[in-house]
């Protein structure tokens, strides 16, 4: 019967609550090849921080480079410094299923190499992640607005409206005046040009999403109109040499008025939370969920999805879901980060908080080929942590189970209204689309990659 349960997670559909996924046009020009796959991903950052050279990883991922050996090697002493980490690990389970690896190395890796066919053809995206990863669907984070019209007419690809310019008070007021139809000059046409964003996107998106605490404190104090204007009025005036209590106090009214309209229209409010990617920034009072508490507070009719698990803050995160009715946690990223850590966080929730306000993957991927790995980490790690439920008495083998497909496939797929979203965007066509008064979709100018806030 455990090998059941194994059987039954390695087998069944999973729902990606968080990618970054690429855009299809941008995926093709990449032209990945066998090491893009593989190390276009956090490895990256893990190995920097073992003492990889910023050159050498840059060429380990530049496909205009041939000479596969001499990439990997730059990095090689690096490599086995982090391959047994939560990063590393993922990297070898996608070298396993993408491309027959048993052992990364130069010649293995030159080896597969002149075999895969895996180079950013039409549809591989779709391939990798619905057919190999075998995902229910992915929720993607652009990292910028409009919604992309590739994601019209079809039912895989979901797409959360960025608002993480709003909640740094930084706002694309150019990107808002479109949306709009005039330029912003007030705190009322920018409180307008929000509403209206959410008017025409909120039928189509599945959540809203902001990583502003990439760039400033999670917590938050209420702010009157009267000063959100004086910080509109310099944001318009100075730009980018706006002043941090200015910053503060618009990205604060911006974040409020965000949560009331998801809040009206339904939809989820992810927030980033704990653990940064990339190097040598983090500053970690910051980055902990209870920071968010008196936002939460103030904002009850909203539904929060705090992300990541809030690593290293996870407990925390737990009395947080189990005290306010509207806040949920999403494991997107945490099994990669430290998978030992996030399956012990999943057995200490279990015992701590409501089953059906946790979500329990998301690869938080760029490139395709990473979630893959991503997916059978969260796969393996998961069965592993039920497994121990089991033998330890706490769960029956039938519960384990059922568990398992709530978390998979089920909970997910109902808190995020799948099947209303999937009928929205599935009728919709470019003509219906386009002849709307202030389109939710558009061609996206640039790669989600080059977002600023991916």
């Amino acid at each position: 019967m455990a090998n059941e349960l194994a059987e039954f997670i390695a087998s069944s559909p999973l729902c990606s609550t968080h990618e970054h996924t690429e855009f299809e046009k941008f995926y093709q020009e990449s032209r990945p090849d066998i090491l893009k796959h593989l190390f276009d991903n956090y490895v990256l950052h893990d190995l920097l921080s073992a003492g990889a050279s910023r050159q050498a990883l840059s060429a380990l991922i530049d496909v205009g480079n041939l000479d596969i050996e001499a990439r990997f090697n730059a990095v090689g002493p690096a490599w086995r410094r982090v391959e047994l980490g939560g990063y590393g690990e993922a990297v070898k389970l996608t070298a396993t299923k993408l491309f027959d690896i048993e052992e990364i190395t130069a010649t293995s890796l030159r080896n597969a190499a002149d075999k895969t066919t895996l180079q950013g053809n039409p549809g591989e995206r779709l391939m990798l992640l619905r057919d190999v990863a075998n995902l229910d669907h992915v929720q993607i984070d652009s990292g910028s607005r409009p919604l992309p019209d590739e994601m019209i007419g079809q039912d895989f690809f979901h797409y959360d409206i960025n608002t993480f310019d709003l909640c740094n008070g930084t706002p694309d007021l150019s990107g808002l005046a479109v949306v709009l139809g005039e330029d912003i000059t007030s705190l009322a046409s920018y409180r307008f040009a929000i509403e209206t964003l959410f008017q025409s996107s909120a039928k189509y998106a599945v959540a809203v999403k902001s990583q502003h605490a990439y760039r400033r404190p999670l917590k938050w104090a209420e702010r009157t109109d009267q000063e959100a204007e004086a910080a509109l009025a310099s944001w318009l005036r100075i730009g980018t040499d706006i002043d941090e209590e200015d910053r503060m106090c618009l990205g604060d009214w911006s974040m409020s008025h965000v949560a009331r309209l998801a809040a009206q229209y339904d939809l989820p409010f992810k927030i980033h939370t704990g653990y940064y990617a990339e190097n040598n920034f983090m500053v970690t009072p910051d980055i902990a969920a209870g920071n968010l508490c008196q936002f939460i507070r103030s904002h009850l009719n909203t539904r929060f999805v705090l992300m990541h698990i809030a690593y290293p803050y996870s407990d925390e995160l737990i009395a947080m879901v189990k005290h306010y009715s509207n806040v949920a946690v999403d494991m997107c990223w945490a099994w990669s980060i430290n998978p030992f850590h996030a399956s012990d966080f999943l057995r200490r929730f279990l015992h701590g908080a409501p089953t059906n306000k946790i979500f329990i993957f998301g690869g938080d991927a760029n490139v395709p080929a990473a979630t893959v790995g991503y997916a059978l980490q969260a796969r393996r790690w998961l069965a592993r942590c039920l497994q121990e439920e089991i033998d330890d008495g706490l769960l029956s083998e039938r519960t384990g189970i059922e568990l398992a497909r709530f978390f998979m496939l089920d909970s997910p797929r109902s808190y995020f209204n799948i099947v209303e979203k999937n009928a929205s965007i599935r009728s919709s066509t470019r003509d219906f689309i386009y002849a709307e008064p202030r389109p939710a979709f558009g061609e996206p100018p640039k790669s989600i990659r080059n977002s600023g806030k991916a």
